[in-house]
This record gives C-alpha cells, sequence and structure tokens, in this order.
C-alpha cells in the first residue's frame, strides 16, 4: 500500500514535520508530491527556494525515520492522486482536507477505491496563530515556531490583580510576550448584571487589542440561578486577537450574601455594598470577596484566572474549535 502527500514545503517547519510523522506511522510506502520551481512561480506570491534544496530538507527529516519513501515533482495540485489504483493514503491538513475529498470524488468517478483521509491538525506558533511558510518568510515567526519578537497582548484593567493573573497564565504557553495595561475603556455601569458582564468584557477586550496582537477583557458579573433563586457572581473573559477571532471562558460562580445582593439593589457596587455591610476596605484589590468569604480558599485572582484560561482553551486545543485554519 502507498501513502501520499504533496505540498510545497517552501520553508520547512515544524508543521511539516507532523504531517511527515503522521504519513509515516501509516507504514505504507510514503510518496511525497514536491510543488515544482514552474508550478510556485505560478501559485506563490513571494520567492521559494530551489526545488533541489527543498527536495534535500525533506531527505534529510524523512530519511532519519525510514528509507521506505520517494520524493516527485508535482506540476498540479492534485498530482496523479486521482487516477493512480495503487493510492491507499492520503495525507492532509485542515486547509487542505476538501482538495483531497475532491481527489476522491474524481477517483469514484474513475472506479476507482477512495482514499482513506488523515487529516493533521495544523501547528501553532508560539503566539498560538497557525505556523506557516509564509509568516516565517515575513519574519514573524522561526520554524519551530517561535516568536520573532515578543507576543503583544494587552488587558483593560485598573486593577494589578487582573494584570497578574493574565501573565500568570500567559506565561505557560508563551516565553516571548509582554503584556501592557489599558487603562482607556468606558463602561456603562460600574456593576454589570446578566448579559451586561459580556457586554462589558468585550468592550474591555477591544480597547485593549488596538495593534497588539490579543486584546482581553475581563468582568465580574451578577447573574440569576433560577434553582435556589441565589445570585452567582461570574468572572467572565473575552479574548480577541488581531484577525478579530472572540474566544471567551468564565470563571467558577459563587452565591453572593444576601445582604451584599440588597446593597446592589439600592444601586451600590458589589464592593461597596460589601464593605457597607460588613466593614473594612474594598475588596476588589485583595482576595476579593470571594476569598473573604472562603477563607480564602478561593481568591478573585483565581477566578480571574479561571476565567483568562477557559477563554484560551478554544486557542490552545485549536484544531478541536476551527481555530487552526490558515490565516491571511
Amino acid at each position: 500500500m502507498i501513502t501520499v502527500m504533496g505540498g510545497s514545503f517552501t520553508r520547512f517547519h515544524k508543521g511539516h514535520m507532523l504531517m511527515l510523522d503522521a504519513a509515516i506511522r501509516t507504514g505504507n510506502h510514503l510518496i511525497v508530491g514536491l510543488a515544482s520551481d514552474d508550478f510556485l512561480k505560478r501559485h506563490k506570491a513571494y520567492d521559494a527556494p530551489r526545488y533541489s534544496v527543498r527536495k534535500r530538507a525533506l531527505d534529510n527529516y524523512i530519511s532519519r525515520f525510514t528509507s521506505d519513501y520517494e520524493i516527485y515533482p508535482l506540476d498540479s495540485r492534485n498530482g496523479n492522486a486521482d487516477a493512480s489504483a495503487e493510492y491507499d493514503t492520503i495525507v492532509v491538513s485542515r486547509e487542505t482536507r476538501a482538495q483531497a475529498e475532491a481527489i476522491n470524488s474524481s477517483r469514484i468517478q474513475k472506479g476507482l477505491k477512495p482514499l482513506r483521509i488523515v487529516e493533521v491538525p495544523i501547528a501553532l506558533a508560539e503566539d498560538l496563530f497557525p505556523i506557516s511558510s509564509s509568516r516565517i518568510v515575513k519574519g514573524e515567526i522561526r520554524a519551530n515556531g517561535r516568536r520573532v519578537t515578543p507576543v503583544l497582548i494587552g488587558i483593560s484593567t485598573a486593577n494589578s490583580l487582573k494584570v497578574m493573573a493574565l501573565d500568570r497564565y500567559i506565561s505557560k504557553v508563551m516565553r516571548n510576550y509582554e503584556i501592557f495595561r489599558n487603562q482607556e475603556y468606558e463602561l456603562e455601569t460600574d456593576q454589570p448584571l446578566g448579559m451586561d458582564t459580556q457586554i462589558s468584557a468585550m468592550k474591555r477586550a477591544q480597547a485593549a487589542l488596538g495593534s497588539r496582537d490579543y486584546g482581553v477583557g475581563v468582568e465580574s458579573g451578577l447573574y440569576m440561578d433560577h434553582v435556589t433563586g441565589n445570585v452567582i457572581d461570574i468572572h467572565y473573559c473575552v479574548v480577541i486577537d488581531r484577525y478579530s477571532r472572540v474566544t471567551v471562558g468564565t470563571g467558577s460562580g459563587f452565591a453572593v450574601p444576601h445582604n451584599i445582593v440588597r446593597g446592589i439593589r439600592d444601586g451600590l457596587t458589589e464592593s461597596q455594598a460589601f464593605v457597607e455591610s460588613y466593614g473594612g476596605t474594598d475588596p476588589g484589590s485583595t482576595s476579593g470577596i470571594a476569598g473573604i468569604i472562603s477563607g480564602n480558599r478561593i481568591t478573585r485572582q483565581e477566578l480571574v484566572y479561571e476565567a483568562i484560561r477557559n477563554a484560551f482553551i478554544p486557542r490552545t486545543g485549536a484544531s478541536f474549535y476551527g481555530l487552526d485554519e490558515k490565516i491571511q
């Protein structure tokens, strides 16, 4: 049996390695169609290394794992994948799956068995955007996905706890980054309720984005629990990136004491209502109301961290959400 895959491989990178690894793991004889120089001149907007240079990079990598392979020049997108009865499997990315499905339609029309399609998630760079040859050519990232310049992340807040929570999370997924605190934003209310929470978080994120890679907005709001009749405090996070893609997440919710709810209904913010009912100073910049009433078993910073972490889940797990598609 034979596994086929094709590509231009203009800048050999981590994503190419993942696809080749998957192709080799099929255990079949591997045929790689490598775009010819003439093909690239017709289809690529940037200069590419010569065929011989790109082929050498492929040989150097594949030969480390198997000798059961061949590399042929590719002068069309499909090559002969829609015509050869010997082929069994085709390895693709999400970006090229539609092309593989078109090849199978053509094979069926010709009376050939459709190819088994193995889809490999697109590799993400350090900034959680897909790795691509064009990004490497532009000097944004290196072949291993590391950023050349820092990933720029803005967060709209006057509270340093939110900045610290963001830094704590980002440090787990990126090494080269900078966080900017934006304090130039306008909100409709100081105490958002229900949908106002989401709207405020979105406004914060949009104001923080600017010309950066990411804008982050975290808002604490109150929601009615219709099971118990309690009011639940939930932190809601919006992350918007430079491609206008939005992801969201929430932190753990907790029931707000009735005395505080009464103060909120009288027009106070949650923090003001807490101070009026129980004394002390504004808890918003310390452990938060959650920290005080839980004996610091959970703190506001932890709730903010949870919301940020959960808003990034669709980005770190991009292939599950379709966020690994090529970005122009």
